[in-house]
């Protein structure tokens, strides 16, 4: 019986044979061999020989060692891993010759493989490359990964040797696996294996916006990565690295995780950044999520204007740019509060200065001035001006026959704001000493008295507002026509559609237009007896300078200049929608608005917003591609304007269609009068929603005709971010009332010129007691009381009667008509000697007045105070 076993670095084999004798083999890492004999008797004269194929180790190939000399152990080394070796040994002595004792087929461990790496792709796979052993036979390899985030067996897979790079697939974002390679050989694997390490990209996190910015810091907050794989922390950087802290790590908080945020400080004013955020596991970094915010950048300083270029409708800005360190592409100026005229823009290089046009004559402006970087704009730096007011109308002279004064009168013009006008008047014919004279006024008719006859004055007259004077206005013997002021100006697709109006006591035979191309110069003239005309044939985008002029008898007037620019439509977005109508309304605060899809357009939906008059923010309501959507839960008594727009993947029509709805507020209801003797006060509790004014209109029940008005106006100032105090009580003092009238009230709430429901009241004023009362007591009538009054006078209030009460044990009440003139009431059968209350009232439809209280006692009974004596 021979046995053997094969032993390496890590593992050890055994192999039992049947043989005489029992041999023991011993394969190391170097795939050596060690036969073991135990019972050898080592006899002198015998000898072993060895012999194997292939001949490769040591000892070499047929080789003969005495018995002696091996002991219990024949030692085979340097042989090839992956080998299938066949052994020879062989026994000799003297009697025995080759004697074949033991034989045996080996295949030695074939060597691991090297090189192993690993090439990650993304989450969830990832690439394996290694090199084959360099010697020896092999048949494949066995690959076992083990994740260090899961604790159960690991997952093992048997690769062909011709499979080679290996994906590994289904892998968990983030997740760190620990990888063992063997090399295999029929069934045999090697004794040692190479590992390595390595963690897959954990997942992208979500999108991120700027949550805060100012000029020198932003603050972003981010969503984290869905499904949110394995990852221990964020990786926030910004470029340019301009913050005190350029690249941020962030401790990925909660399970599930939550939204996450970082601030970056210290940046610069304006500038552009690109953010990105990773999530990071280990060595390993997600794809980053990335987008560009900047700062804001800082605001323009010393608003100011130039006085000789302030006309009637135009005026010129200058500012400076700001101090210190600021990335910005442009100016932007607007006027405040002025939602007519779209902001300008300027760019950085250009001149700082602006021109405004077109604006209204004689008011007051605020100018506001902002730096933009990219689409985000700086505080503002601001400047006010004041616009030459319009010059006045309608001047006329009027001679009194009588006196020979001259009544000079004009009327403001609408379109212009002023204060005052300033009047001169000169004496034309003649050059020196000439009558002349001025004065200031804020009325609109003079009476000139000093002026001298038969001569021929030139009469000015000027509008002014906050001490800035219009152009002047005269008056001749043979006077200019009026000048036409241009009502309406609207640029079309190639022209302008100009309207105007002219003085009603001007004449004159035709109108000229010019128009002046801002850029080029160029100029032409039309003459028409209309007061409309068509500018066809524009240029596009450029800025005209529109001059009508009135002529009569060959006399032109002053011009009314219009400054206006030719839009340019080069349009890529999505043609707005057409015939935007409020279809029905469904209740008192919801509405159906419908429209038709535009044509020659593609779109992809619609977009709805709505906002209120007092409250700049829109509503967005979801988008629809239908034709129609229903508004709801709208305010009552708000004034609502409703937006659509075509919308076509994202992008806008430059172009909304807008209509305007107004809700019809609340009436007033529960209505408590606390009433007084000249007043009445209303009280109810505040009805839902938006109220401008309560309108309290009263009178007298037998007197309709004498109507009287009351408005109260209520704060609505929702857009500051105040609500409608709900459930509160209002009260009004309605006063100057007659006393003892009955009087009829109609409430009502008007929201935006719109009257809610009318609220009818009646009820009666308390009437007022005039009256003197005097007590009298009769020491021979000791058991009656007596009162003498006067009488309270009609004219003062209404009442029907008097009403009297004494405190005896009935409480007896007497009553005398207001017409009744005995002005005498006696109570009998009363008490001697008891003290009695009296309590007198005027009356009016039983309604009472305040009360008048008098006191006496009663003279004691004269033989009842006999007896006591």
């Amino acid at each position: 019986m021979f046995s053997y076993y094969l032993e390496a670095e890590f593992f050890k084999v055994s192999f039992i044979l049947d043989f005489k004798k029992k041999l023991k083999h011993r394969v190391t890492y170097s795939a050596d061999l060690a036969i073991e004999i135990p019972g050898n008797l080592s006899q002198g004269g015998s000898w072993y020989r060895l012999d194997y194929s292939p001949a490769v180790g040591y000892p070499p190939p047929n080789t003969t060692i005495a018995a002696i000399d091996i002991g219990d152990v024949i030692k085979f080394k340097d042989g090839l891993p992956g080998t299938k070796y066949e052994f020879w040994l062989y026994y000799s002595n003297s009697s025995l010759h080759d004697w074949l004792t033991w034989t045996a087929s080996i295949t030695t461990a074939p060597d691991p493989p090297s090189n192993l790496t690993v090439s990650v792709r993304n989450g969830k796979t990832a690439i394996v490359y290694w090199a084959p052993p360099a010697q020896g036979n092999y048949s494949g390899f066995r690959l076992r990964v083990q994740s260090f985030s899961d604790t159960g067996n690991p997952k093992t897979s048997v690769i062909p040797a011709d499979a080679v790079p290996y994906v590994l697939r289904d892998l968990i974002p983030g997740a760190t696996y620990s990888l063992q390679l063997f090399t295999v050989l029929d069934t045999k694997e090697s004794v040692a294996y190479t590992s390595r390490n390595f963690t897959t990209k954990p997942n992208t996190p979500g999108k991120f916006i700027v949550w805060f910015r100012n000029e020198t810091t932003l603050l972003v907050l981010w969503q984290p990565p869905y499904p949110a794989g394995i990852y221990t922390h964020y990786k926030v950087s910004i470029d340019p690295a301009d913050a005190i802290e350029s690249v941020l790590y962030v401790e990925k908080e909660g399970e599930p995780p939550g939204p996450a945020q970082a601030a970056f400080k210290g940046l610069v004013p304006g500038r552009a950044y690109n953010i990105s955020v990773q999530t990071v596991s280990e060595d390993e970094t997600s794809t980053p999520t990335t987008a560009q915010y900047r700062t804001v950048p800082l605001r323009p300083l010393n608003v100011t204007f130039d006085k000789p270029s302030i006309t009637s409708t135009s005026f010129h800005v200058f500012w400076n740019p700001p101090e210190g360190m600021s990335e910005f592409d442009k100016y932007q100026i607007s006027l405040g509060g002025n939602k007519r005229l779209a902001p300008v823009t300027r760019n950085r290089d250009d001149e700082s200065k602006w021109e405004f046009k077109d604006l209204e004559p004689g008011k007051t402006y605020q100018v506001v001035v902002k730096t933009v970087s990219g689409k985000v704009t700086s505080w503002p730096a601001n400047g006010d001006v004041t616009l030459k007011p319009l010059p006045v109308r309608d001047l006329s002279a009027v001679i009194d026959e009588k006196t020979g004064m001259v009544e000079v009168s004009w009327h403001p013009e609408n379109s212009s704001t002023q204060d005052s006008y300033k009047l001169q008047y000169h004496e034309v014919e003649t050059t020196i000493g000439g009558d002349s004279n001025m004065l200031t006024t804020d009325k609109t008719k003079v009476t000139l008295e000093a002026l001298l006859p038969g001569r021929n004055y030139s009469i000015i007259v000027q509008a002014i507002s906050n001490k800035v004077e219009s152009n002047e206005t005269v008056l001749y013997q043979v006077t200019r026509p009026s000048s036409p002021i241009i009502e309406d100006l609207k640029p079309t697709e190639m022209g302008l559609n100009i309207s105007w109006k002219s003085d009603v006591n001007s004449r004159q035979e035709k109108f000229e237009v010019t128009h002046n191309r801002n850029d080029t110069g160029e100029s032409a003239t039309t003459l028409t007896t209309e007061s409309h005309i068509v500018l066809e044939d524009l240029y596009p985008g450029a800025a005209y300078e529109v001059k009508v002029f009135a002529i009569s008898h060959g006399l032109r007037s002053e011009p009314h200049d219009y400054f206006q620019a030719v839009l340019a439509r080069i349009i890529i977005v999505p043609h707005p929608p057409k015939n935007l109508i409020i279809e029905k309304v469904t209740t008192g605060n919801t509405v159906v608005v419908r429209w038709e899809a535009p044509t020659d357009s593609l779109y992809s939906e619609f977009s709805i917003r709505y906002r209120t008059e007092d409250d700049p923010r829109w509503v967005k309501l979801p988008s629809v591609r239908e034709t129609e959507a229903e508004v709801a839960d709208m305010t009552p008594g708000e004034k609502y304007t409703i937006q659509v727009n075509t919308v076509s993947y994202g992008v806008e029509s430059l172009y909304p269609l807008q209509v305007n709805h107004t809700v019809r507020s609340n009436p007033v209801l529960n209505i408590t009068p606390i009433v007084d003797s000249t007043n009445v006060t209303l009280e109810w509790p505040r009805p839902e929603g938006r109220i401008e004014t309560y309108v309290i209109r009263w009178w007298p029940v037998d007197n309709r005709e004498n109507v009287r008005t009351k408005n109260v106006t209520e704060s609505n100032d929702v857009a500051a971010g105040g609500l409608y105090e709900e459930n509160s009580v209002q009260r009004v003092l309605v006063g100057d009332l007659m006393p003892g009238v009955q009087y009829s009230f109609v409430i009502c709430t008007i929201s935006y010129n719109l009257v809610s429901e009318i609220t009818n009241l009646t009820t009666r004023t308390m009437p007022l007691i005039q009256s003197e009362v005097v007590v009298v007591v009769d020491q021979d009538q000791p058991d009656s009381l007596t009162l003498r009054y006067t009488r309270t006078p009609v004219q003062s209030s209404k009442f029907d009667l008097y009403r009297f009460r004494i405190s005896d044990s009935r409480n007896t009440t007497k009553q005398k008509m207001v017409d009744d003139v005995d002005t005498k009431v006696t109570f009998t059968g009363l008490t001697p000697g008891k003290l009695y209350n009296v309590t007198v009232w005027t009356v009016s439809d039983n309604v009472e007045s305040r009360p008048l209280l008098r006191q006496d006692r009663l003279c004691e009974d004269t033989d009842i105070y006999e007896n006591r004596v």
